[in-house]
């Protein structure tokens, strides 16, 4: 690392305003806010935080009760709310290459030079290479996909009498999505005056339940829940092509398709590096234990960047908001241990709990050894939503975004 001379500040850039990315700048300011040899730096695209927790939700807000930008003040916190009396700046740009060894950012309006970084930039869709998936599939991972999908159902209604939609992944997000759905199409049937029946809603899922890899009985849970809504269901099937208007299944069947919404499952978004980095089949990083660059121990990686391979089970950690939020506490404390000249710290997972919202005031609370379904698990569920504001924004500001997303959100129950 460089040596900089006294009046310049040393430069902690962090890539990506996440989950990972929020938590290392807040912790890393607190760590560091007495001490004005150090700058902290976020590089975003956006100039805002996406709740994704709530994409579901924002995605099937009724189109004449809702506005969009009512939408997306629901599932957005904008960084000046973050980091108002903070140290950490904020730089709108995008991200065109990572310059290790030299330790420059390159964007498309500035170069930016650090001397401690942190890799946090999120993940895309994984089409796992369907043939036009890419083309004919909405997906939930941005506010502008929420609101693409609130227009395209809306659309749907108004011009049609009938029609099918097919959501290809049964896992957390096309669980919490499709009871929403459901209940979208209720409200808007009603007010436009067609007949729910003719709507139907079908999930592909191409393990044998939904949410594989979780208690069966969680499963089971979600899958009475959504049966009452007379939700299609096809499991240990896979969507091998989309068309405009339909899909074909891996048993050769098409099945008609006017909307085809994407949970199928994320991946790394490709980081720019000019430099070879060991990845997996998900192009996530494979970092050492510390949650570091082999042979880079100034440059951290965390949220869905990174492959971190857990201690115990020997087997990559989920790519989930909590693990990410972990991550960035964690990397956070790691760079101020090397501003301090201390043994970095290995990184250990944290104990895995769940809440799946399954439509109105209705969720379950998954945990090895606890299982809390229906309203108790719905509270849990909100409350976990207050205290993750809480934990970013001064205790009034969080409440005010609660209540207000809450006041949103239940008018689709």
């Amino acid at each position: 690392m460089k040596q900089k001379t006294p009046e310049e500040k040393q430069q902690i850039v962090i890539l990506g305003g996440g989950f990972a990315g929020i938590r290392a700048a807040l912790d890393l300011h607190n760590y560091l806010h007495n001490d004005d040899r150090y700058e902290i730096v976020v590089v975003d695209r956006k100039d805002y935080q996406t709740y994704y927790a709530g994409l579901y939700e924002a995605a099937t807000t009724e189109h004449g009760r809702v506005e969009a930008r009512r939408v997306k003040q629901t599932v957005t916190i904008p960084f000046t709310e973050i980091f108002n009396r903070t140290k950490v700046k904020v730089f709108k740009g995008f991200i065109e290459r990572i310059d290790i060894i030299d330790g420059k950012i390159i964007t498309d309006s500035r170069i930016l030079s650090f001397d401690y970084l942190v890799i946090a930039m999120g993940s895309i869709a994984d089409f796992y290479g369907i043939p036009n998936l890419d083309k004919f599939g909405y997906t939930l991972k941005s506010l502008e996909d929420a609101i693409m999908i609130r227009d395209r159902v809306e659309d749907l209604i108004v011009k049609q009498d009938s029609a099918q939609i097919v959501v290809g992944g049964g896992g957390f997000a096309g669980a919490e999505f499709v009871g929403e759905l459901h209940n979208l199409l209720k409200h808007e049937c009603q007010h436009h005056n067609k007949k729910l029946e003719n709507f139907k809603i079908m999930v592909v899922e191409g393990g044998t339940s939904f949410l594989p890899g979780l208690s069966e009985k969680v499963a089971q849970l979600v899958a009475v829940r959504l049966a009452h809504m007379k939700i299609e269901t096809r499991f240990s099937t896979l969507i091998t092509e989309a068309a405009r208007d339909y899909v074909t299944l891996n048993n050769k069947e098409k099945v008609n398709c006017d909307l085809l919404i994407w949970t199928g499952g994320i991946r790394s978004c490709r980081l720019p590096v000019a430099s070879d980095l060991e990845r997996d089949k998900k192009d996530r990083t494979i970092s050492t234990p510390n949650l570091n660059l082999r042979g880079f121990q100034n440059v951290f990686i965390a949220g869905d960047n990174v492959c971190f391979i857990d201690l115990n089970t020997k087997k990559p950690v989920p790519q989930t908001a909590q693990e990410a939020i972990r991550q960035g506490k964690h990397v956070a404390k790691n760079i101020f241990r090397l501003i301090k000249k201390r043994p970095l710290h290995i990184y250990h997972a944290g104990p895995s709990r769940f809440v799946i919202p399954v439509t109105g005031k209705y969720a379950i609370f998954y945990t090895s050894n606890l299982i809390i379904s229906g309203f108790a698990g719905w509270l849990i569920r909100k409350f976990a939503d207050l205290r993750y504001f809480i934990s970013v924004l001064p205790w009034w500001t969080a409440f005010k975004y609660w209540l207000f997303e809450n006041k949103i959100f239940m008018k689709n129950d």
